[in-house]
């Protein structure tokens, strides 16, 4: 997540200060640095603009015209078990880790590409995001690499930035090969980008280990290198962790702790099992314990391990003195409950609401929308000092302002679906889940607690909308720069799902979002599979919609072009001199002191109208209309309002 505009907060993915002048080899910089273009092609008829790597994928029958995987789909594989050794006092991480890596691609793979996501702190790594030159080092220093048992030779190794190439390594279509590395790392003290310190004895830890890229149907493998503002892109796998820290810290993970027993003390055992079963929170981890000292077993290091099935990555966090506040949620017919907890510095008291906000949202998530059962064990909220999304954890700061503390937990929980539970590809595309999960800023957080007013600002949209830097919002991500950056990849694709779903209805739209999810669960959908099984699912044509919003370059504004006085009533013509299709929301204020709201979805637009003529019948008198409500965007707001 970046920089909401709504917070005027500055978090991990916003930033414009380059840092680095370094150049990227020339096959990344014309994949991702060269202006987008495409090649017109009509993919089953459909009308919009395709990639030509994206017709190519249809073609081989890996994604069809439907949106959904095609009878060839496949999608590589990497199982890890890690080993971890973290001290507090030095921020040395010392850890080894085995992947076992499948290929399921018709392909014969002849290097693998691994991501060393801790290169981003490596002194002449390139970065588009500033640090401080103090967390500034060697990066993550790797000491021996092993394949298939066999010694790998440091020489052949290619280390170009967060991206490690290890030529000369076959793996054939359908086979598995082993791969296991010993590394070690020092974490960043200061310049907090998504992990590191978050105080002396607190921690939060993600991308620490080793990971093989991408590789799949429609790019090959992922070079894209991690340079600060744009997020990830990940393989599924299990992923079997154990983390040896001082025994009077406490940690919470990804995943399941297999081994209580051997870290908390009973009482501690017996509330973690309380908060599982019942709905009500559970002061799992107090004040008074941290003073007595009696939380963890008393050895001089403890070894945390867990488990995590079917997920794309992996975090931790850790501290000798946060709180844990817990409780759990039902989330599906048969009973099965999922686990919230916030985990923070008791000093922060604005976190007291953040586990039922976060109940709350799976709640939400569950039951209304997107409808779907919450497909995991538990939802850890960790405090930390960015606002940023992991599986099963987010790491969030401790906002004093409650708008922003209940907007931001339940855009981070959300991202639980996108981009976990559906893998999209958050590096190419991040309006995929960042969409969503602003989307449900203004959507569900009302829900969650009424009693804190929504004031939420759009202004970006119109101050960025026809400017230079504003662009597409299917443009990569990568390319995305100034200030319309927000706007294209998390606003303007929240506010078209919010006009998508007043054009559907809500029925419609939970049923197409819900087929779509059920198709791509544990998968990778691209943008036009999304597209596609949108048009699917709901037996609607979309085209000119996802043209006009998703591929064109366009301004929305609406105006009042006349309001006329009929024999019997009123008609109301809205014009559109602008060229983004938005929907047509007026109150008209009659004489009498009443008002009557009228609405016209964005599907008044579908057949290229410049007008839209609205006939009103009754015997009032009108003496002026106001055009537009909170979250309809217009660059030009005076021509909103007419008056007699």
């Amino acid at each position: 997540m970046e920089k909401n505009s709504n917070t005027g907060i500055s978090l991990s993915d916003h930033s414009t200060t380059i840092s680095s002048a370094a150049s990227f080899q020339d096959k990344t910089k014309s994949a991702f640095f060269v202006v987008l273009s495409f090649i017109t092609i009509s993919l089953n008829a459909q009308g919009i603009p395709v990639l030509r790597n994206i017709a190519k994928a249809n073609q081989n029958n890996t994604r069809n015209y439907t949106g959904t995987p095609g009878k060839k789909y496949w999608q590589n594989r990497g199982d890890y078990t890690i080993a971890v050794d973290f001290n507090p006092s030095t921020g040395e991480l010392q850890g080894k880790v085995t992947t076992l890596y499948t290929n399921n691609s018709p392909d014969t793979l002849k290097l693998l590409v691994v991501k060393l996501f801790p290169n981003f702190y490596k002194s002449n790594s390139m970065r588009n995001m500033v640090v401080d030159t103090e967390d500034l080092g060697k990066g993550i220093q790797i000491s021996s690499i092993s394949i298939e048992g066999t010694p790998y030779s440091q020489d052949k190794r290619k280390i170009r930035g967060t991206n490690m190439y290890l030529p000369n390594v076959t793996v054939l279509p359908g086979k598995t090969i082993t791969v296991a590395m010993d590394y070690n790392y020092v974490l960043n003290k200061g310049s907090f980008v998504r992990t590191g310190t978050i105080d002396p004895e607190s921690f939060f830890i993600a991308y620490f280990f080793p990971r093989i890229a991408v590789y799949d149907d429609v790019d090959g493998w992922d070079e894209h290198p991690y340079v600060g503002k744009e997020e990830f892109y990940n393989d599924y796998g299990n992923f079997s962790v154990a983390v040896t820290v001082p025994g009077n810290y406490q940690l919470w993970a990804t995943g399941d702790l297999k081994n209580p027993d051997s870290v908390y003390e009973k009482h501690i055992i017996d509330k973690i099992g309380l908060a599982e079963k019942g709905d009500a929170i559970i002061d799992i981890i107090t004040p008074l314990d941290i003073k007595n000292g009696n939380i963890t077993l008393k050895n001089k290091t403890n070894t945390w391990k867990f488990e995590a099935l079917n997920v794309t990555d992996f975090a931790f966090g850790l501290s000798s003195h946060y709180i844990w506040q817990a409780r759990s949620v039902v989330v599906d017919d048969a009973g099965n409950r999922t686990r919230v907890d916030a985990v923070f510095n008791p000093d922060h008291t604005s976190y007291n609401k953040v586990a039922n906000y976060t109940a709350k949202t799976i709640e939400l998530i569950s039951n209304h929308f997107p409808k779907i059962p919450f497909p995991y064990s538990h939802q850890t909220v960790f405090e930390g000092l960015d606002a940023m999304e992991y599986p099963m954890m987010v790491n969030m700061l401790p906002f004093e302002d409650h708008n922003e503390l209940l907007e931001l937990t339940t855009h981070e929980v959300f991202h639980s679906i996108f981009p976990f539970y559906v893998g999209t590809n958050e590096t190419k595309y991040s309006f995929m889940d960042e969409g969503w999960a602003t989307f449900t800023e203004f959507y569900l957080s009302p829900m969650i607690d009424s009693s804190v007013p929504l004031a939420y600002d759009i202004s970006s949209v119109n101050n960025s909308a026809g400017t230079a830097e504003d662009m597409p919002v299917i443009t990569p991500t990568p390319q995305l720069y100034g200030k319309a950056r927000f706007s294209n990849k998390d606003l303007k694709p929240a506010l078209a799902h919010l006009y998508l779903r007043e054009w559907m209805g809500h029925d419609l739209f939970i049923k197409s979002v819900q087929g779509y999810i059920k198709n791509w669960a544990g998968k990778h959908p691209t943008p036009y599979d999304f597209f596609n099984n949108m048009e699917s699912e709901s037996g609607l044509d979309l085209k000119w919609f996802w043209k006009n919003w998703y591929f064109e370059n366009n301004v929305p504004d609406l105006a009042i072009a006349k309001v006329q006085q009929l024999k019997k009533g009123y008609t109301i013509v809205i014009s559109s001199p602008g060229t983004l299709a938005v929907p047509v929301h007026l109150v008209v204020h009659y004489s009498d002191g009443t008002q009557e709201m009228i609405s016209r979805d964005i599907s008044c637009w579908k057949t290229g109208n410049k007008e839209v003529a609205i006939s009103l019948k009754t015997p009032k008198s009108i003496v002026s209309v106001d055009l537009g409500d909170a979250y309809d965007i217009d660059i030009e707001n005076s021509n909103n309002h007419w008056k007699k």
